[in-house]
C-alpha cells in the first residue's frame, strides 16, 4: 500500500467520506488516505427515529468498504500518534502515513463510564440510551410499554453529537404517548447541563411552547453524575441559590440517559 498521500483523512464517518467525495469530484486522480479502523459504517442521525419506534436499527448499519469513495485508499487501521513536524501519522499498527494535508474527522468519543452506574444498567431497568447501535431499539420498548409514571430524560454539560437528539426522543415520546391518551398520567423531567432548551433563540421560543403544551419539568444547569437502575434513581449536581454545588435525586419508571461525551483518547493525547 502507497504510504504517501495528498490528502490523509482520519475518520471514515459521515464527515470523512463526505470530505473525501467532495474533494474527489473536484479532482480527480487526487492521491487520498482514509485512516478508519471499523469494518461498519453507522448512520447515527436515523438512532432517535429507532428510539422512537419509526426506524430498523439494522438499516443504520452498512459495510464502510461500500461507502468508501472509488480513487480513495481505505486504511484500514487506527491513528495512534501525529508527527506534524514531520507531516505524518503512526498507526497503532506500526505503519506510517505521511500527507501534504491532514483533515482529522474522527467524531467523538462516549464516554459511558462518566456517569457512575450507567454502564452496568444500560438496556435493562427501564434505562436506555439511543447512543448506542444495540441498546436504541430498548429505548422504543420502553416507551412503547409505558402506561404512566415519572420518565426521566437526562442531557450532559458536555459537547455532544447532534445537541438536539436528548430533547427529541422525549417530545417523540410525548406525543406516543398524547396519541396513546396516558400523556396526562406521566409526569415527564429534563435534566440538562445546559442553561437553556436550545442556544439558538428562534428555536428556544418554539421549544419552550412544545416543553409547556407536554407539562415537561425541566432542570438546567443540571448535571447527571450517576444512574441507579436497580433503585429506579438519577442523581445529579445543580447550582443552588447561593452558588453551591449540590446533589438532588429523582426516582424514574423510565430513564433515557444521554452520557459525557468529548474527544478521542488519542486526539486528546496528541494536544
Amino acid at each position: 500500500m502507497n504510504n504517501q498521500f495528498e490528502v490523509l483523512i482520519v475518520g471514515g464517518g459521515n464527515a470523512g467520506l463526505s470530505v473525501a467525495a467532495q474533494l474527489l469530484q473536484n479532482k480527480s486522480g487526487l492521491s487520498i488516505g482514509i485512516v478508519e479502523p471499523s469494518d461498519k459504517h453507522y448512520y447515527q442521525p436515523a438512532w432517535t427515529l429507532v428510539g422512537a419506534g419509526e426506524f430498523d436499527i439494522a438499516d443504520t448499519e452498512k459495510n464502510e468498504k461500500d461507502y468508501i469513495p472509488a480513487g480513495s485508499t481505505w486504511i484500514k487501521d487506527a491513528v495512534a500518534t501525529f508527527e506534524p513536524e514531520q507531516n505524518q501519522v503512526t498507526c497503532k499498527s506500526g505503519a506510517k502515513y505521511t500527507y501534504k494535508i491532514l483533515i482529522v474527522a474522527p467524531g467523538i468519543q462516549i464516554d459511558w463510564q462518566k456517569i457512575k452506574g450507567l454502564s452496568d444498567t444500560l438496556g435493562k431497568n427501564e434505562v436506555s440510551s439511543n447512543y448506542s447501535f444495540d441498546i436504541a431499539p430498548y429505548t422504543w420498548e420502553l416507551i412503547k410499554n409505558f402506561n404512566g409514571g415519572v420518565a426521566v430524560f437526562t442531557n450532559p454539560s458536555t459537547a455532544i453529537k447532534c445537541g438536539g437528539a436528548p430533547h427529541k426522543i422525549m417530545y417523540l415520546a410525548c406525543d406516543y404517548w398524547r396519541k396513546k391518551g396516558i400523556l396526562d398520567q406521566c409526569e415527564v423531567h429534563y435534566v440538562s447541563g445546559a442553561g437553556v432548551i436550545f442556544g439558538v433563540k428562534e428555536y428556544a421560543q418554539t421549544l419552550e411552547k412544545v416543553v409547556a403544551d407536554n407539562h415537561i419539568h425541566t432542570h438546567f444547569g443540571a448535571n447527571t453524575v450517576a444512574i441507579d437502575g436497580k433503585s429506579k434513581t438519577v442523581v445529579y449536581e445543580q447550582k443552588n441559590a447561593e452558588g453551591e454545588i449540590v446533589q438532588k435525586s429523582l426516582n424514574f419508571d423510565m430513564c433515557h440517559a444521554v452520557p459525557p461525551q468529548s474527544a478521542p483518547d488519542f486526539i486528546k493525547k496528541a494536544l
